[in-house]
């Protein structure tokens, strides 16, 4: 069996479109980036972020701990605190972030707390003043 043959047979019997021709060569001139930008999800970016190393200290547990943490100052503190939690072992609900006196809200980005390079963050006990024991 000879192919040539059958494609220059199935070209014979096949009609050329050329207005489809036209259609395809135009996508193709078309710039990709441009499909790309409307099938891309948004996303936040926050401009002022910047990757800043701070020292982690703990008071939890015997001994004082130090860590060193590379992190965007774009970031929430909820997100860090999950983060210190892992470096440190503990539980998020077993303490607090505080700089520079201030005790960090869970809410808040670390560009609120305008730390800068080589700063401490502390973390501290959370409170269990105010709670009932109800095994008395």
């Amino acid at each position: 069996m000879d192919f040539e043959d059958e494609d220059e047979k199935f070209d014979e019997d096949e009609e050329f479109d050329e207005d489809l021709d036209e259609e395809l060569d135009e996508q193709l001139k078309k710039p990709i980036l441009d499909d790309l930008a409307t099938k891309t999800p948004s996303s936040t970016i926050i401009s002022e972020a910047k990757k800043i190393s701070v020292y982690l200290m703990s008071t939890i547990g015997p001994g004082e701990k130090k860590q060193k943490l590379l992190i965007y100052t774009g970031y929430k503190i909820s997100d860090i605190k999950e983060t210190v939690a892992n470096i440190f072992g503990l539980d998020p609900a077993d303490f607090h972030l505080s700089t520079g006196g201030v005790t960090m809200d869970e809410g808040s980005t670390l560009n609120d707390y305008n730390l800068n390079d080589g700063d401490d963050i502390l973390l501290i006990p959370a409170s269990t003043a105010g709670k009932i024991n109800r095994n008395i």
